[in-house]
């Protein structure tokens, strides 16, 4: 089935990209007519970089998705900057709160746009600096049926300044301040951004130490008996070190084509115990990545073929007595394909009705061996999956009394090797009654089949390992039985969503949102949470126990626990999760003359800036300007030139409002959240049943985003809490889990925006440093049963080993080296 996939898609994709087959592209416009940027200037700019014309074009911004849906939000340079980020994963993190689903199954992360297009993965964009955005726009999941995703996942898109060159170095340290925890990152990212162009190059390694049982308040189980504290890790230690890079060009005259390859090598030890001797687990896994990204926009159509290719491979020792070392290793390999194309197909009185067609196919391998106890097993599993959908939107209603009205209808099968045919169908309508309302209305149906491993992962059986039994409320030793389950059927579920965004006052950022969220799934697959009365009673053959006489109420010692996955008979789960987002900017400080001059004197960026004497560069626009699309150079206005300006320079628009005041709410409040697993039998997650090891699902879920910025400081504060629950506990008391509200804090300061520091010290600019507090109350789970003692599993120590952490970073953006040639020869001539 592989040897065909690829000759498929590279088939059906030909059409779209073929140069041969389409007229020549218009020429490029010719490259002397541009100034090259300072990566200072576009990093202090405004919104819009400083060497791109000022214009005003009808329709969309560049960048913006397709279709007609607005954003839910956007963040601007200024914004972005604000939240003191310093990666791309920390801009994602700052903005949790509002790019979570409650649609998806669980865990799922956001699908990530580049420019308005589709992108082979995360990686492609992980390594480029924050400064490099121009806008990030926040969109609703029905945004991603256009991009051939699935309406699961909230849609963000990066919008890159069309010039940016820069190196970036980074340092961090952190140590937990209860002591035995210290860790380490360094990071180093060249980028070089020219309009059609992209290269990043990136170096990471990071290392963290290892956290052992007698470091924290860890009780023994056996008091009188040999203390194994020290030969238990909370934490493992690791060490990683990554390579990679990610080359954009056009290629074959107007196809964007971005290759990006990645190495990565990591290990890691943790203590498993003594025995004679300490026995220790040791990991050590390598892994490869390349992945390819085609983009091509012919006239109203987009085309889109974007492919990954993975290798990774792990091997792990564990030591099981003194003479006794078990191991297991791993190799995966996995490659995938996914082309798309999208564009109008008829036209409608409202407009034209637009369509996504969408092909891929995937395949992965894992093959595996285990020898335990001198024993060898081994265990290969594969799938192949192929898969088309289509997605059509239609304009019902525009201009008209109540508004804008679309509808859009999708449709997806695929097929897996392993498991057979599944079907997904979908509908939504999409409404706006009036000006910055927007209402979403959805609803899908779809088949999801077990993962890989859920069906075929190797049956392990693991003595010794530490439960606590719900129904008889003690931490016992038990053996587990673990791996895949083969029988697991597919689940069926049926999600409707209705969904409200307002921005109520024309002049003020502030912005409202929720959405409520129904879901029903029929067959769902279920990992068993823990030994439970419920659970026992329905699956009595996956618990074995003690003989015990027959007395009333009496239980018997859990001895072995089975805990493979399972189908549940249904389950259904009602959502509504609210919030609202607000920003002010703040008036910012702008620099003396006297400062202005000697930052002159010391960098005399090129594009028009005074190098010598009054002069310019040849063809660059006049100072404080900046040259347009036909060569003609635009006027600065008031205050305009190298230190501050209409539209920048190194302070980035001197007295303009460059601060920001922000602040972000969500509430997720779970109404329904509940399981049949047999008939009679029912679990009430946010009743008295365990989701998981940490207790029910909480009624109520709060995140908090609170934030300052302001010449060149900055502030903010991240908080999340959530209510208490219990796990009844029959004729031994309930177990109750507290409320848990955890507070992050960030400081930082952007040294290159304090005046009085960079005019003494010039090399500052691009210089930052930060003092990040996570868990800053260092608050832990706690967890109490009837009589009011704290279970052995449930010690503060063990949910949560590390605390409160302290990170001091330090960043620097350098210059390119042409400049600094540049200011050097001006110097010398001075």
């Amino acid at each position: 089935m592989r040897r065909f996939l690829v000759p498929l898609l590279a088939s059906v994709a030909a059409p779209a990209f073929a140069q041969a087959t389409d007229p020549p592209a218009p020429p490029a416009e010719p490259a002397a007519t541009e100034q090259p940027a300072d990566p200072i200037e576009d990093m202090y700019a405004d919104d819009e970089a400083v060497d791109e014309a000022v214009t005003v074009v009808a329709g969309p911004p560049r960048g913006s998705v397709t279709g007609d849906i607005p954003p839910e939000n956007t963040l601007d340079s200024r914004d972005i900057r604000a939240t003191g980020a310093t990666s791309i994963s920390e801009l994602l993190e700052a903005v949790g709160p509002q790019i979570g689903s409650a649609r998806g199954r669980g865990g799922e992360g956001p699908v990530l746009l580049l420019n308005g297009r589709r992108i082979s993965g995360f990686r492609e964009l992980r390594d480029i600096p924050p400064e490099a955005i121009e806008r990030m726009d926040i969109l609703p999941e029905e945004v991603a049926l256009k991009y051939g995703y699935r309406a699961d996942q909230k849609v963000v898109n990066f919008v890159l300044r069309r010039r940016f060159f820069s190196t970036v170095a980074r340092a961090d340290g952190a140590l937990a301040t209860d002591g035995g925890y210290e860790a380490g990152l360094a990071d180093v990212t060249r980028l070089t951004i020219n309009r059609d162009s992209r290269t990043t190059f990136n170096l990471h390694a990071e290392a963290n130490g290892r956290l052992d049982e007698d470091e924290r308040e860890i009780d023994l189980p056996d008091p009188a008996g040999f203390d194994t504290r020290p030969f238990r890790s909370l934490a493992g230690s690791r060490r990683l070190a990554r390579g990679s890079a990610t080359l954009n060009r056009t290629i074959l005259g107007d196809v964007a084509a971005t290759l990006n390859g990645e190495y990565e090598h990591s290990e890691g030890s943790s203590g498993l115990g003594f025995e004679d001797v300490p026995l220790l687990r040791d990991t050590s896994s390598d892994s490869a990545h390349l992945g390819l990204a085609l983009n091509r926009d012919r006239g109203p159509w987009k085309y889109a073929l974007t492919g990954n290719a993975d290798w990774a491979r792990s091997v792990t020792f564990s030591d099981r007595h003194a003479d006794t070392t078990d191991r297991s290793r791993s190799t995966t390999t996995s490659g995938d394909l996914t082309g798309t194309a999208s564009g109008p197909l008829v036209e409608l009185p409202a407009g034209r009705a637009s369509i996504t067609a969408k092909f891929a196919a995937s395949t992965v391998d894992r093959d595996s061996s285990r020898r335990r106890n001198g024993v060898t097993a081994s265990n290969d599993l594969g799938r192949d999956q192929v898969d088309g959908s289509l997605n059509l939107d239609l304009p019902l209603l525009r201009n008209s009394p109540i508004g804008r009205l679309g509808a859009n209808a999708n449709a997806e099968v695929e097929h897996l090797s392993d498991f057979g045919m599944l079907t997904a169908v979908g509908a939504g309508l999409n409404w706006t009654p009036v000006q910055r309302l927007n209402l979403i209305a959805s609803w899908t149906r779809e088949e999801g089949a077990p993962s890989m491993g859920q069906l075929g992962d190797p049956i392990l059986e693991t003595p010794d390992t530490r439960v606590f039994d719900f129904t008889t409320g003690e931490t016992v030793l038990v053996t587990t039985t673990t791996g895949g389950n083969p029988d697991l059927d597919a689940d069926h579920r049926n999600v409707f969503k209705l969904g409200a965004n307002w921005k109520p006052f024309a002049e003020t950022d502030l912005r409202l949102r929720a959405d409520y969220v129904h879901s029903v799934i029929k067959d769902p697959v279920a990992s068993f949470p823990g030994p439970s009365a419920a659970l026992e009673e329905a699956f009595r053959e996956r618990f074995v126990r003690e003989p015990c006489t027959p007395e009333p109420g009496c239980t018997g010692r859990l001895l072995s626990v089975d805990l493979r996955p399972v189908n549940f008979q249904d389950s259904r789960r009602d959502t509504l999760r609210w919030g609202f987002d607000f920003s002010k900017p703040l008036r910012s400080a702008r620099p003396s003359q006297a400062q202005i001059d000697q930052l002159r004197a010391r960098f005399a960026p090129p594009g028009g800036r005074t190098l010598q004497g009054g002069q310019r560069p040849e063809g660059s626009p006049p100072e404080g300007g900046r040259r347009a699309e036909g060569g003609q150079a635009q006027g600065a206005g008031p205050g305009g030139g190298f230190g501050g300006g209409r539209r920048g320079g190194f302070f980035g628009g001197g007295g303009r409002d460059r601060g920001r005041l922000n602040f972000s709410l969500t509430h997720s409040i779970n109404l329904v959240d509940e399981a049949t697993i047999a008939d009679g039998l029912k679990l009430d997650y946010l009743g008295g049943d365990a989701i998981n090891n940490f207790g029910g699902r909480p009624r109520h879920e709060v995140e908090v985003r609170a934030g300052w910025a302001n010449n060149g400081l900055g502030a903010r504060l991240s908080g999340n809490w959530r209510s208490g629950t219990r796990v009844e506990g029959g004729d031994n008391g309930d177990l109750r889990f507290s409320p848990l509200a955890t507070v992050d804090l960030r400081l930082f300061a952007n040294l290159g925006e304090r005046f009085d520091l960079v005019s003494r010290h010039p090399w500052l600019i691009g210089s930052s440093v930060r003092l990040e507090v996570d868990n800053l109350l260092d608050a832990k789970p706690k967890v109490r049963n009837a009589f009011g003692e704290v279970p052995f599993s449930y010690q503060p120590d063990l949910l949560d080993p590390r605390g409160r952490t302290v990170t001091l970073s330090f960043r620097k953006l350098f210059l390119p080296q042409r400049f600094r040639a540049r200011s050097n020869a001006s110097s010398m001539t001075r």
